[in-house]
C-alpha cells in the first residue's frame, strides 16, 4: 500500500525541490526576512517549523506547512486517505473518476488522488512532479527564465524570493506573490524597473498592453509578455 507523506507549501520538486537548497534562501537570523512566515534554512520562508507552530485543526508541520494529516495513519475510517495536495483526510478514491480534475491519478491501494507520481506524468509546461504530487514549473532556479529567475513557493518561477533580488526602484519582495514592489505600491512607471517596468497601480508589471512588449514576445497576456 502506498501511504503518501504530504508535502509542504514551500518545498517541492523531484530531486531537490523548489523552495529548498538553491531554489530558495532566507536569513534565519533575521525574523523580518520572511514577514509573517518563518525561515527554515533548507526550505526558505515557510508557514511552520514544528508542530507547535500549527493550530489544532491542522496540527502537523510537514515540510513547512501545517497539515491536517501526514499520512493515511492520521486519518479515520470515514475519510481514510491523506491527499498530498492539501494535506487533508478524504474519502478513498478507487479510480481516477473519483479524483478532482487537477489530480487525475488514483492510487487505488492507498485511496490517494495524485496529480503525478513521477516527472514522466507531467507536461512540458510543468515538467516536475513535486513533493505534493503536483506538476510544477520548476525544481530549482536553473529551471526558470531570466524574467522570473527564482523557483519559489510550490514550484513556480518568480521574480524574487527576498528583497536582495529587487532593485532600488522596487525594493520590496512581496512574499505573497514573489514580485518586487515599491513599499506601499507604485504610482508611476518611474518607480518600476525591469523585468516589470510598467506601473499597474499598486504593483509593477511587465506590461499592460501589447505596446509595452518587445518584438520577441509581442503579446501581453495577464500582465506578462509572450508569443501569443
Amino acid at each position: 500500500m502506498l501511504i503518501v507523506a504530504c508535502g509542504g507549501a514551500d518545498n517541492t520538486g523531484t530531486g531537490g525541490g523548489a523552495g529548498g537548497g538553491a531554489g530558495f534562501a532566507c536569513d534565519t537570523a533575521a525574523a523580518s526576512t520572511c514577514g509573517a512566515k518563518k525561515c527554515d534554512a533548507a526550505l526558505g520562508c515557510v508557514e511552520c517549523l514544528a508542530n507547535t507552530d500549527c493550530a489544532a485543526t491542522s496540527p502537523f508541520c510537514v515540510a513547512g506547512k501545517c497539515n491536517a494529516c501526514r499520512t493515511n495513519v492520521d486519518c479515520g475510517a470515514a475519510a481514510p486517505a491523506c491527499w498530498p495536495k492539501d494535506g487533508k483526510c478524504h474519502a478513498a478514491c478507487t479510480a481516477a473518476a473519483g479524483c478532482p480534475k487537477d489530480e487525475l491519478l488514483c492510487d487505488a491501494a492507498s485511496g490517494v488522488c495524485l496529480g503525478c507520481k513521477t516527472n514522466a506524468d507531467c507536461a512540458a509546461t510543468k515538467p516536475f512532479c513535486s513533493a505534493r504530487a503536483q506538476c510544477v514549473e520548476c525544481a530549482t532556479n536553473t529551471d526558470c527564465p531570466a524574467s522570473a529567475p527564482r523557483c519559489a513557493g510550490e514550484g513556480k518561477c518568480a521574480q524574487c524570493i527576498s528583497n536582495a533580488d529587487c532593485g532600488a526602484a522596487a525594493p520590496v519582495c512581496d512574499l505573497d506573490d514573489f514580485k518586487c514592489k515599491v513599499a506601499g505600491g507604485c504610482t508611476s512607471d518611474a518607480q518600476c524597473t525591469a523585468p516589470t517596468p510598467i506601473c499597474d497601480a499598486p504593483q509593477c508589471v511587465q506590461c499592460k498592453g501589447d505596446k509595452d512588449c518587445p518584438s520577441t514576445a509581442p503579446k501581453c497576456r495577464s500582465k506578462v509578455c509572450g508569443a501569443g
